[in-house]
């Protein structure tokens, strides 16, 4: 039986050097039982027909309101025409429900097409797209192997939350894991940092490569290398953790 510690290393050696070439840019909103689906998609899709390529439908078809039929969630997709190498997906949930639901805004994309500058979307077009959506919280999510193999890591910290009844993500309780580039509303910001956004901007200054206060909330850039690796994704946690005030 391997100890821990082996486990641990094994983990770290498996993922360490392993090069994912798929992002997911991840935005999310709370459903607000106020607006209709109809009523967010033609928001949504007004905002992206203005936006250029990669991220925006600028010259390019437009997607009609799904249907939800009999069920609680609806999808649709959408590219836009110079960028097909990026594809959008958007998710709706079913309003009136009594309990948290989220709509969703997915872009999924290799680091390797050529026809996306990564810093570009990151510093300008991701933060115009946040201001259109008005999510609660949204990242670039990296790869599942580097959040297997860094919970692994750190199986007893985890432990000791999940004893307290706390619930870890940043749509439940505790912000565990950073990702390269985050944004946080007022209400998210407020549930899941322990710092006062004051404060966080000064402990920011000269370490994070980019903060912008967005329109409705913060607007981090930690790290801002397309192709990220497992150690640096590692060391990202452990300098910016401490400064958000998490675990």
């Amino acid at each position: 039986m391997k100890s821990e510690l082996d486990q641990k290393n094994e983990i770290e050696r498996i993922f360490k050097f392993m090069k994912n070439k798929e992002r997911t840019i991840r935005i999310y909103r709370k459903v607000d039982v106020n607006e209709s689906m109809e009523e967010r998609h033609k928001k949504v899709m007004e905002g992206l027909s203005k936006l250029e390529a990669p991220l925006g439908l600028k010259d390019s078809k437009i997607p009609e309101t799904p249907d939800f039929g009999i069920e609680l969630v609806c999808f649709y997709d959408a590219k836009n025409i110079k960028t097909k190498g990026v594809s959008i997906e958007g998710v709706y949930r079913w309003r009136g429900l009594k309990y948290v639901v989220w709509d969703e805004l997915r872009y999924e994309f290799k680091i390797t097409y050529k026809l996306i500058d990564y810093k570009k979307m990151i510093y300008e077009d991701l933060p115009k797209v946040i201001n259109i959506f008005d999510p609660y919280v949204a990242d670039i999510f990296v790869s599942s192997s580097y959040s297997i193999a860094y919970k692994e890591s750190y199986k007893s910290e985890i432990l000791k939350l999940k004893e307290k009844g706390l619930k870890i993500g940043k749509l439940k309780d505790v912000l565990f894991i950073l990702s390269p580039v985050m944004y946080f509303n007022e209400e998210s910001y407020n549930k899941l940092i322990k710092v006062p956004k004051e404060e966080l901007l000064e402990r920011l200054k000269g370490k994070a490569n980019e903060v912008q206060l967005l329109e409705k909330g913060i607007y981090i850039i930690f790290n801002d290398k397309a192709d990220i690796t497992y150690e640096e994704f590692v060391e990202m946690n452990n300098i910016f953790k401490p400064l958000l005030g998490l675990i």
